[in-house]
């Protein structure tokens, strides 16, 4: 619509350069005028000022229409690049130019976060719906058998509430803390939870579990995304430990330790075992693994503000440890 009235907003636009020209042709006019001066300059004068002021607004009208097309066309979303601005000729449209700069780039920022957290998620979903299925599988199996093994069908049943959880944390770990809830707490609490809701799955492979010395210290966390911690470490050290035992300690007020007697963890592998999908050997061998849990133990311990490692050697074992204390974080 502007394009067609291009010739009228300019001039509405120069309106203020255009009365100060015309003001200042009526005070040379009437100058000439009071003074009985002759015509003839008058003429020259005004003719020739009038050309040099419209070769000036000409000029203008081609430099501003050309600016406003530019604009135009990113308004139209032809040209997406920031460096596709036209050059600035006041301070002002420079300011404004910055402020889009800032603006396009936060925009892009935003979208490229949107962008990964939905392929996050896409492959999370994807991910998870196969690791469902299993004890799905096996629990339709057997219930139609005569008499269906209960223990077997609770030991699933726990599986498929594991993983139904873990959806809904995960969903809850978006909202940025928002569901967090600090507290004092004694952790050999939080680690009997924990051993409560994982234990059908030491009893299916028969391992002990023990609870060292030192947990009766108390800690600074949330209890039940502490909880959600421990019993993801618990089922993974349970997957892949054969025989022997899981035993959680206090290494000293504040650390707690989870510690088995599994597979271990290759050297290559361990610095990656927190990355989001990522399996690494031992999940390759295990064909359920989604490389997810843990993704999601270090992004709660993130969002608690407190620091996790591990420790692992091959067929030995491997030892997670959780620093609750502030320091520990403030030292990082």
């Amino acid at each position: 619509m502007w394009k067609n009235n291009e010739l009228l907003l300019f001039a509405w636009e120069k309106k203020g350069e255009e009365m100060i020209f015309a003001a200042f042709l009526f005070i040379m006019a009437a100058v000439y005028f009071l003074y009985d001066l002759p015509d003839g300059p008058l003429v020259y004068t005004s003719v020739l000022t009038t050309a040099l002021f419209a070769a000036a607004w000409i000029v203008g009208f081609r430099r501003w229409k050309k600016k406003c097309r530019q604009l135009s066309g990113i308004l139209e979303e032809k040209y997406r690049e920031i460096d596709s601005l036209p050059k600035w000729d006041t301070q002002a449209e420079q300011f404004y130019q910055e402020l889009y700069r800032r603006t396009m780039r936060e925009k892009a920022e935003a979208e490229e976060k949107i962008r990964k957290e939905k392929a996050e998620a896409d492959l999370y979903y994807t991910r998870w719906s196969h690791q469902i299925k299993t004890p799905l599988s096996v629990m339709r199996l057997l219930v139609q058998e005569p008499s269906a093994d209960q223990e077997a069908m609770r030991q699933e049943l726990v599986k498929t509430e594991q993983y139904i959880e873990m959806a809904l944390n995960y969903q809850k770990l978006g909202k940025e803390g928002k569901d967090l809830r600090f507290d004092h707490f004694l952790a050999e609490s939080l680690v009997k939870q924990a051993a409560v809701r994982t234990a059908s799955f030491f009893i299916q492979k028969k391992l002990a579990f023990v609870m060292g010395d030192g947990l009766d210290c108390d800690i600074l966390t949330d209890e039940k995304w502490f909880v959600f911690i421990l019993e993801q470490i618990f089922t993974n050290a349970v997957k892949y430990t054969k025989k022997g035992s899981v035993t959680v300690y206090a290494k000293e007020p504040g650390v707690v330790v989870v510690e088995d007697t599994g597979i271990g963890i290759l050297l290559e592998d361990l610095p990656r075992i927190f990355e989001w999908g990522y399996t690494g050997y031992n999940g390759r061998l295990d064909k359920r693994s989604t490389g997810i849990g843990l993704s999601l133990v270090k992004r709660t311990c993130d969002l608690l503000g407190h620091r996790i490692s591990v420790e692992s050697q091959v067929g030995k074992g491997t030892k997670v440890v959780i620093d609750t204390r502030k320091e520990a974080v403030c030292a990082e």
